[in-house]
């Protein structure tokens, strides 16, 4: 795995690169059990990967890849996290969480990236203005995708 997980001065522990990765490489695939919405421990990582399906912890890497909105990562309908552009080592991993989130009543989180097209609120997919969902969209899970972006 060409990631390690150390402080991050963005928030808690992070996923740092431990070597180079080029744009367009696979980075990790996220993992962890299948939970239903009513199984899921919101005080603890989850990923939503469906409407009322979410990934719990897996305990490797992928539990500390923190938020940006201007990721160096990101998925293409899967799990896989994908380099956006060549990542240096050392570098923290980041994807937008935006790209997973579609729950009615997330009301939301103050970001910390510090990324200069920060939004200030890490917010469901849903609650993103058009503009933002478009420039996302091809990031999304496959279920976003696939609610928002029918084919």
């Amino acid at each position: 795995m060409k990631l390690y997980v150390r402080q991050s001065s963005q928030h808690g522990s992070g996923a740092f690169a431990s070597e180079p990765i080029h744009e367009g490489e696979p980075i990790i695939v996220f993992s962890g059990p299948v939970l239903h919405r009513s199984e899921v421990d919101f005080d603890d990582y989850h990923l939503q990967i469906g409407e009322t399906l979410y990934l719990g912890p897996s305990g490797v890497a992928d539990d500390y890849i923190n938020h940006s909105c201007q990721p160096n990562s990101g998925f293409r309908g899967g799990l896989t996290l994908y380099a956006l552009r060549d990542i240096e080592a050392d570098e923290e991993i980041t994807w937008d969480y935006s790209t997973a989130i579609d729950e009615e009543d997330f009301g939301g989180f103050p970001c910390a990236c510090g990324s200069s097209d920060c939004r200030g609120v890490v917010r469901s997919f849903r609650h993103l203005p058009q503009d933002v969902q478009q420039r996302l969209r091809p990031l999304l899970l496959s279920y976003l995708s696939d609610r928002y972006f029918p084919h």
